[in-house]
């Protein structure tokens, strides 16, 4: 998985469409280039555009645009084939590792992601995720924090506890102790995702945006123990790990907003 903040000033160089210093702002998860003359390009009309972008405090690097598509399984998601380039060799790489359905493909979200794990969809500038990487993923299942909540609940509170769950972020603190490949199962109280009754997993926790509110069991036990997390965040589980954390327990502890099994 790559996460890239893009800072600063982006340049689109003319190696596909031509732009003249272009404003590049992000709307929902799609591109926007705004050109010198007004004009707005979006969609299919960016493919092959270069964008030169600061990652971090580090040097700028060129993320070219090969493909526009709209998400097969929800077509309010937009997926973009992303490539960069080897400043040693020149030589053009894929920027995304294959997610689970071997799919190639991210997008950007406005904003920036915190060292904690905090999203902040307010800070300047934007990020670019991959579908292989909990951010990703979490849109796609529906959590788009660039929508309305539901039922009083904003969604980008279920955006941010859908990426604590996915990364086993137990503490809320960015730390994670997953490993790729697990399989999980999320469901919530508002029907975005529903329960898989029929999957052969056990109840794991219930989350919140800032981590989990209780730990039935840990995802993987190489990783961390339910010890280690009453050590790591005792304010947070005490009392609500083990027998004192079911599926049916964490309904009714306040801040819960997305379950799972794994």
């Amino acid at each position: 998985m790559r996460v890239l903040r893009l800072i600063g000033a982006l340049a689109v160089i003319a190696a596909g469409p031509a732009f003249a210093e272009p404003a590049v702002s992000v709307v929902g998860n799609e591109f926007r280039i705004t050109r010198a003359d007004g004009s707005v390009a979006a969609g299919e009309g960016l493919v092959g555009a270069v964008l030169s972008v600061a990652i971090g405090e580090g040097p700028v690097h060129d993320i070219r645009i090969d493909a526009v598509e709209t998400d097969p399984d929800d077509p309010e998601i937009t997926l973009y084939g992303l490539s960069y380039r080897d400043p040693a060799s020149g030589a053009w790489a894929d920027l995304c590792e294959p997610d689970p359905k071997g799919r190639r493909r991210g997008f950007p979200l406005p904003g920036a992601w915190a060292a904690t794990g905090e999203y902040r969809p307010d800070a300047p500038g934007f990020v670019l995720t991959c579908t292989s990487g909990a951010q990703g993923k979490c849109v796609r299942f529906g959590y788009k924090p660039w929508k309305d909540g539901v039922n009083g609940v904003p969604m980008r509170e279920l955006y941010q506890a859908c990426t604590r769950m996915v990364r086993a972020d137990y503490c809320g603190d960015g730390i994670g102790t997953t490993r790729n490949g697990m399989p999980i199962d999320v469901y919530d109280r508002f029907g975005i995702q529903k329960e898989d009754k029929d999957a052969p997993l056990s109840f794991e926790a219930g989350w919140g945006p800032d981590g989990a509110v209780c730990v039935a069991r840990v995802r993987v036990p190489e990783n961390t123990s339910l010890d280690a997390l009453l050590h790591s965040c005792p304010r947070k589980l005490a009392g609500r790990t083990g027998a004192d954390c079911s599926a049916e327990r964490a309904l009714t502890l306040p801040g819960v907003l997305i379950r799972n099994k794994s």
